[in-house]
């Protein structure tokens, strides 16, 4: 039975039909005024690009049902409202461009106002200082994927209405409090062990004809940190005797961006080291530190996470588009923001994200016993990669820190766990000695504690081997064949993080609001030839935004299962496009995933028993419009060919995505 269409507007604090709203007015004025323009259907691409060139319309800032905000004048109203498309017109009162999470007292309010894209900045920073606006900073991200801004204090609470009706203003919220969430745990998300056989990590696969393979390390990767403070160039995980300052000739550290925070400071040490630290010997090769990192080969880009408030207030896709033009593609971020909302670092997370195809954002859970009802962002974006932190090994099937989701528009964060306890790193020394020094150890605040700070550089080492096993083209027969390399997109390197997680048995219900997905082990996933074979393989589709899906359409692939006893499991990931702020439902494109086993048994995207955490036969659960991670898990899968189906149930431009298929 096909569902009614609702037409509610999901933005502000109540959803409402703008039908039953007054009309915007039709006057002459030549003014552009924020507008929300509804239609009756979704819209096809032809569709669109007809709106596009009658009416001027961008199309570029959704609101769920079936609306977008657009700046139109008065004449421009008049027509679009009488196309045979469009359902309803309405102004966008002044009062829901104000976040539902201002504070209610208390001065100065620091602020961070959204803009349009044609907004004129300067027009924008003379309307707010003739309010009394405060050390106003105008920021241009259209470049870098994102939005133009306007961030000023404000010492007066009764303007903010008159803020508010700028006409270029889309959204006002406050500068959100952004916290940090304070080699055995690399052992674990490669083989979900530690101290077993040397032979069986992602670093030492194993043989192959009497001869060792030569396993990922990180080599040729680079890793962009944002943290507080700085890191300390004489600690030995991270000096370069040839190269004082962090440069493009170090070794280790490509560059360090720090200008309201320019101290070491032992959290940026600490999870430094856990991704990517590395003692060298004086031959320049690694001495194998019994605590480097999990990519200890990689390199890295520092930003410190002060330059993201006054007075300097850098936006947060700056500081990921500092880490791109260092040729980072992984981004970790061991610190999340105290409101829950989709706020502006969600948006950019987003924005980056889709624009920036292979880059790949990882950021942390809040942690338990932070004093937040939820996780913040850049965690909750829907791009991101959100991770949790388990219990060191033999534990590390068990829950150690992390707040448990959903969002608050229901999407399943966090998306699954890494180990974040009994992990030794680089340690700060107090007395800054004057030469290299190597201290590590556990660390010092809470050395007992799980934290999703040490969990996220455990999550980011592992995406970066899975980018190296692309890059140097170890796909897809097991073996490092430079003419098969490619460049992965963050969703296959996302999709593949996720196939390869394992249920935490210490967490009831599978997948779950606690852990996700689950803890990643790479091995499950990661193929490698060796003796013995595998017993899993994998198959992976990697397709752009431009080849990607649109309305209506389908793309269908095949997987041959050999081994009933190797569990299957698919898993589909499609980086979407950023949701308009104060949206209370932040999907915009949507892709089903529907698979057929060789006996005509059907299954659906995230259709899960959550008692047994094993899809439902039949594909007849109502499909998943919120998450943009769709799995289909099967124990003891039929032999033969299964079919695999996606089709772009709800998508309003092209859109890429990563399928990626483990089992026997």
């Amino acid at each position: 039975m096909t569902q009614p269409q609702d037409f509610r507007l999901m933005i502000g604090d109540e959803p409402f039909d703008p039908i039953q709203v007054p009309a915007a007015a039709e006057g002459l004025a030549p003014a552009r005024k924020p507008t929300i323009v509804q239609f009756s259907a979704p819209l096809n691409g032809p569709d669109a690009d007809r709106l596009k060139a009658a009416y001027g319309v961008k199309l570029d800032r959704f609101i769920p049902n079936l609306a977008f905000l657009e700046r139109l004048d008065d004449a421009t109203v008049a027509r679009i409202r009488a196309d045979f498309l469009v359902r309803s017109v309405i102004a966008l009162a002044p009062a829901l461009k104000l976040a539902s999470w201002l504070p209610a007292t208390g001065t100065p309010l620091n602020l961070i106002a959204t803009l349009f894209a044609d907004a004129d900045l300067t027009t924008v920073g003379a309307a707010l200082r003739a309010l009394g606006a405060r050390d106003v900073v105008l920021t241009d991200g259209r470049p870098l994927g994102s939005e133009q801004y306007a961030s000023f204090a404000l010492d007066d609470r009764a303007v903010l209405p008159q803020v508010a009706a700028i006409d270029e203003v889309v959204f006002v919220e406050p500068e959100p409090e952004r916290e940090v969430t304070d080699v055995p745990s690399a052992e674990v998300f490669q083989s979900g062990r530690t101290g077993g056989p040397a032979d069986d990590t992602i670093w030492r696969p194993g043989l192959h004809g009497g001869v060792q393979i030569p396993g990922l390390h990180g080599e040729g990767q680079i890793l962009g940190l944002i943290d507080k403070g700085r890191l300390d160039l004489n600690h030995c995980f991270f000096n370069d005797p040839e190269e004082s300052k962090a440069n493009e000739d170090h070794r280790k550290v490509l560059g360090m961006f720090d200008q309201n925070d320019i101290e070491a400071h032992d959290h940026f040490m600490f999870v430094a080291g856990i991704a990517v630290g590395d003692k060298r010997g004086a031959d320049g090769k690694s001495t194998l530190h019994a605590n480097r990192g999990g990519a200890y080969e990689a390199k890295i880009v520092c930003n410190s996470m002060g330059d993201l408030f006054p007075p300097i207030s850098r936006k947060y896709v700056e500081l990921l588009d500092r880490g791109k033009k260092a040729e980072a593609f992984i981004h970790s971020n061991s610190w999340s923001a105290a409101v829950t909302a989709y706020n502006a670092d969600a948006v950019d997370a987003d924005s980056f994200s889709f624009k920036n195809e292979e880059h790949l954002i990882i950021a942390a859970a809040a942690n338990t016993t932070d004093g937040v009802s939820g996780n913040g962002a850049p965690g909750i974006a829907k791009n991101t990669l959100c991770v949790a932190a388990a219990q060191a090994f033999p534990n590390h099937l068990t829950f150690g820190s992390g707040k448990n989701g959903p969002t608050t528009d229901g999407r399943r964060k966090p998306d699954l766990m890494a180990v974040g306890a009994g992990i030794q790193s680089a340690l700060l020394n107090p007395t800054t000695p004057p030469g290299v020094y190597c201290d590590t150890g556990l660390p010092k605040k809470g050395p007992t504690l799980a934290a999703t700070s040490w969990a996220t550089p455990n999550a980011a080492a592992a995406a970066t081997l899975v980018r190296q096993y692309f890059t140097e083209g170890w796909y897809p027969n097991g073996k490092k064949e430079p003419h098969r390399g490619v460049k992965p997109s963050g969703a296959l390197i996302k999709a593949v993080l996720l196939n390869s997680t394992v249920n935490m048995t210490g967490i009831a219900g599978y997948p779950s609001n606690t852990e996700g997905w689950g803890l990643i082990q790479l091995d499950r996933t990661l193929f490698f030839e060796k003796d013995p074979p595998s017993p899993r393989r994998f198959f992976m589709k990697d397709v752009r935004h431009v080849s990607g899906l649109t309305l209506m359409t389908s793309a269908t692939y095949r997987y041959f299962v050999s081994n009933r006893t190797e569990q299957l499991k698919i898993t589909l990931v499609w980086t979407d496009i950023a949701a308009t702020k104060n949206s209370t439902q932040t999907w915009r494109n949507v892709i089903r995933l529907e698979v057929e086993d060789a006996l005509g048994v059907k299954y659906l995207g995230n259709d899960i028993d959550p008692a047994n955490g094993v899809s439902n036969e039949g594909g007849r659960g109502p499909q998943d419009f919120v998450n943009n991670v769709q799995m289909v898990i099967v124990d003891n899968p039929f032999t033969g060919p299964w079919k695999i189906t996606l089709r772009g149930s709800l998508v309003f431009e092209k859109q890429g995505y990563a399928l990626v298929v483990s089992g026997g």
